[in-house]
């Protein structure tokens, strides 16, 4: 918060860089003291007493066996007022809708400061230790916003075409290159096209990065403007666009002759798309944040033949979103991610073993399987079904989900590969428990459809969202999804990606509230895409099944809505009939997730991971 390096900082960089990647980059960091804050709780490396602290992270880095950089920026226009000690600048006086509204465009004596701030803060780095640095030209800050016609409307030698616009990065390039000499490494992060009309087009891309050609060590290319929703999660792409969506950006630039080294990223989560890019010639190197967030171990995971141990990022932006908030980082699918040395404190190798059942076989049954026998417990998991997985077995279906298959794929692994013993196809009883002598039980029975008394919800034709993906073929054209949460508006968007028009019916005056804004933005552009129309404010009264819905609006006034086809997703109940008939049999017994409270994987997961934990 007060922009020191913390302990917690030295610990997450040290896990970071021994884990086999090139080299780490501490992410947005501000030249500018006064005049250039745009989020909390970052790094201020311009302090001269902030030496100490990234001496210690440079130090961590090698310790981890890597190179650590660090991305130097401005955020020009893009500052906020209340992090800003005077009036934001910018190379004129054009606002960023989302930050400051007083922007005052930079004189001859400004260029001067910025430049000399950067030349500054690239000499702390030296004399910290670094032996790399990122110069961040993308994403609206200061330097892109030089370069983009949206955001410079300059008539001086600055401002009009490419190659005056793009006279003082440049230059602040150059006196960087100065400074550090010529074997330190410098990156350079631009967008390839900043994708809104006016903005910098990829042909404006591709010819910066050829002015750019043999001035830096790596050219980083990135894309997005980042000055509205509906754009960032382009720059940070959701679960709802292709994996490695921004990838041609770079492959153009290496087409069209650049000699530097090129840097892609943009949801490339798999080791094996990460070979096929560079093997195809469109990058040199691969970039991963949330990804190396979701499992800091994935490159030596990938690089000794295990892919089928990396954590999966979901893509679902919980981390950045969470910082956005002020939350200190975490990941959906990890809850060690970030706070690993506080984790190995707590979770060590079991002083005593213990014979364990763990009933349930979902995400959060099948992390406390893998994490207590993992720690020296005898072991078994027993699900009902015959097929692990839990609510998770639809991802088997849906593309859309490809990512939290692979998740579910992951946690199953994981539970064969932890010794854990399976007993699938059965059901646990009280004197099941008993008979088998257990010491501890953890029940992770999960939770059941919630289903409200709606006249005509019973009828057999009517099906719950999770049954959806296997009875597709009986559907009509058109359908009715109740219920606008995540679960029905994923559901929804499914449907109609398997050509049905859908109608999702929403009491509350949104859908998907529950949703992090960039996975509910790009889940909306999805929406645009597809023949989805979203209803809210209306309460379901009763159903004719094979017809439609009868729904009352705000005015008490009932319309009925055609429908060959109704799906329903009004919430999860937690089967704790289930919970109630078998906590009893074992003195040792905890819940987990969904039977505790429905909520989704991420909660189930930590919970059952700390109830393996709790076993001592």
């Amino acid at each position: 918060v007060d922009g020191t390096v913390t302990d917690s900082m030295v610990e997450f960089v040290y896990q970071q860089a021994s884990t086999g990647v090139g080299y780490v980059t501490i992410g947005d960091t501000q030249v500018d003291d006064d005049l250039g804050g745009a989020f909390m709780a970052t790094l201020n490396i311009a302090r001269k007493t902030s030496i100490p602290g990234m001496i210690k992270l440079t130090e961590a880095a090698g310790f981890g066996g890597t190179v650590l950089s660090v991305e130097l920026n401005h955020s020009g226009r893009g500052a906020k007022d209340d992090l800003t000690n005077g009036q934001p600048i910018g190379p004129s006086a054009v606002c960023f809708p989302r930050c400051s509204q007083n922007v005052r465009p930079m004189e001859r004596a400004d260029l001067e400061r910025v430049k000399g701030l950067f030349v500054h803060c690239a000499k702390q780095c030296v004399r910290a230790g670094f032996r790399m640095l990122m110069v961040h030209c993308a994403h609206n800050n200061l330097l892109g916003q030089f370069l983009s016609p949206l955001s410079n409307l300059r008539t001086d030698e600055y401002g009009g075409s490419l190659e005056n616009r793009a006279k003082f990065p440049l230059m602040v390039i150059d006196r960087v290159r100065q400074r550090c000499g010529e074997n330190f490494l410098i990156e350079y992060r631009m967008s390839g096209c900043e994708e809104i009309e006016g903005g910098l087009s990829q042909a404006d891309g591709i010819a910066f990065a050829k002015l750019l050609d043999g001035k830096v060590d790596l050219i980083h290319v990135s894309a997005g403007l980042d000055t509205e929703e509906a754009q960032a999660v382009h720059t940070h792409p959701t679960m709802f666009l292709p994996h490695g969506v921004n990838v041609h950006y770079a492959a153009a630039i290496k087409a069209a002759g650049v000699k530097t080294p090129v840097v892609t990223l943009g949801g490339i989560t798999t080791p094996e798309l990460a070979e096929q890019i560079l093997a195809e010639g469109k990058a040199d190197v691969i970039a991963m944040a949330r990804a190396s967030i979701a499992d800091p171990h994935f490159p030596d995971k990938a690089r000794h033949g295990h892919p089928e141990d990396i954590v999966p990022c979901l893509r679902c932006l919980d981390c950045l979103t969470g910082l956005h908030a002020g939350n200190q980082l975490s990941c959906a699918d990890n809850c060690r991610s970030a706070q690993e040395a506080r984790f190995d404190r707590m979770s060590a190798p079991a002083k005593g073993r213990r014979k364990v059942l763990v009933v349930g076989g979902g995400p959060g049954g099948m992390m406390a399987a893998a994490t207590a026998a993992k720690r020296g417990h005898d072991v078994t998991l027993a699900e009902q079904s015959g097929k692990l997985g839990g609510l998770l077995k639809f991802t088997d279906y849906d593309e859309l989900k490809i990512d939290l298959m692979r998740l579910k794929d992951y946690l199953i692994t994981q539970v064969d590969k932890s010794g854990a013993k399976v007993l699938l196809d059965t059901t646990v009883t009280p004197d099941f428990i008993k008979d088998g002598g257990y010491d501890a039980v953890i029940l992770a029975v999960g939770s059941s459809p919630a289903r409200p008394p709606i006249p005509g919800l019973d009828d057999p034709s009517v099906e719950h969202a999770t049954t959806v993906y296997t009875k597709l073929a009986n559907f009509g054209k058109k359908v009715a999804v109740l219920g606008g949460g995540l679960v029905g508006c994923e559901t929804g968007l499914y449907l109609a990606e398997n050509g049905h028009d859908v109608t999702i019916i929403e009491m509350q005056s949104e859908i998907a509230p529950e949703a992090n804004w960039m996975h509910k933005e790009g889940m909306m552009q999805a929406f645009a895409k597809a023949p989805i129309t979203a209803r809210t404010g209306l309460r379901v009264s009763r159903l004719e099944p094979g017809k439609g819905v009868y729904a009352v609006n705000g005015e008490g006034a009932e319309e009925f809505i055609p429908a060959d086809t109704i799906v329903y997703a009004m919430g999860m109940r937690p089967n704790t009939q289930t919970v109630e008939a078998l906590r009893d049999a074992c003195l040792d017994t905890v819940c987990v997730g969904d039977c505790v409270r429905a909520r989704k994987a991420r909660q189930a997961m930590e919970e059952g991971y700390w109830a393996a934990v709790n076993l001592a």
